[in-house]
């Protein structure tokens, strides 16, 4: 059934989540309702300028320059904000990502790959507010933006989840019907409702990136109390103690603790956890870098 080829790949960490919405806007077109299919062909080829962006696609970015001091010059200096205009503030810490799920799930790559992340370049009309936090005689010889990479996975996740959830959903609600039966039991289904919910629905929750994670390199125990903190109970947590144990290298895309991993975020869709879901996976991300030493 189609609809089991879509649960399948969003169950595996590594499937593709081009491959999932594709598949999903067939099914949808299946059970006669494409005019849901605008979210998934806004994730598959990315948003307009003038469309309005999910807020799982809003990411936090630094500013950043090189700048020149009495002779010397200071590569990749971090700037302050203290001396900026609320609106400046909010141009240069906030981005919209418009891409389409494929163009971000290569970037992602080539993160944990090449440990190549991403920027903006900042117009040469920023610089005079810009300089006014640094010191007198300082200039700036070019600024850019660094786009936070993990709240950039995030929307991966974000995606993936809750098509998960909805495709979940809809299952139950089908209970054993054939590929030939689906159309018809679908009539009785409020699947309209049900994607609005899901989809639509899931509670984030912007600025993660304050998040303080501090559990040490191999400190198992340290690292359930990170995410413990999340309100995951004693049974979960001793599940990822058993996941971690297991992998050689503990990662959220592959081996037994990718498999927690995506029960963790399903918590979150459920309520059961009461903070967003880019909390959840930052807190996740970074508790298990620090277990690992990356």
């Amino acid at each position: 059934m189609l609809l089991d080829d879509v649960i399948a790949i969003l169950s595996d960490s590594k499937g593709s989540l081009t491959d999932a919405l594709l598949k999903t806007k067939i099914l949808l077109r299946q059970l006669g309702h494409k005019e849901l299919v605008a979210w998934v062909n806004s994730e598959l080829t990315g948003y307009a300028k003038e469309d309005e962006i999910p807020d799982y696609r809003q990411v936090h970015t630094t500013p950043h320059a090189n700048v020149i001091l009495n002779g010397w010059q200071y590569k990749d200096t971090l700037l302050p904000q203290s001396t900026l205009s609320e609106e400046l503030r909010k141009n240069v810490t906030e981005l919209n990502i418009n891409s389409s799920i494929s163009t971000i799930e290569e970037q992602i790559k080539k993160y944990h790959e090449e440990k190549l992340g991403l920027m903006r370049p900042l117009s040469p009309d920023y610089i005079p507010s810009l300089i006014k936090g640094l010191a007198r005689d300082a200039s700036i010889l070019s600024a850019w933006c660094e786009i936070d990479m993990t709240e950039v996975e995030a929307i991966l996740i974000q995606v993936r989840s809750r098509l998960l959830d909805f495709c979940l959903e809809l299952k139950e609600a089908l209970g054993n019907a054939s590929e030939q039966e689906v159309p018809e039991k679908a009539a009785n289904i409020d699947t309209p409702g049900m994607f609005q919910t899901i989809v639509y629905g899931g509670t984030v929750v912007i600025g993660s990136t304050n998040v303080q994670v501090n559990n040490k390199q191999g400190d198992i125990e340290g690292l359930l109390a990170e995410v413990g903190k999340l309100g995951y109970d004693k049974k979960e947590l001793e599940e990822l103690r058993k996941a971690v144990e297991a992998d050689t290298k503990p990662d959220i895309r592959e081996g037994e603790t990718s498999k927690w991993y995506m029960n963790a975020l399903k918590q979150v869709g459920k309520g059961a956890i009461k903070v967003g879901t880019d909390v959840v996976s930052n807190v996740i991300i970074k508790a298990l870098e620090h277990y690992v030493g990356s």
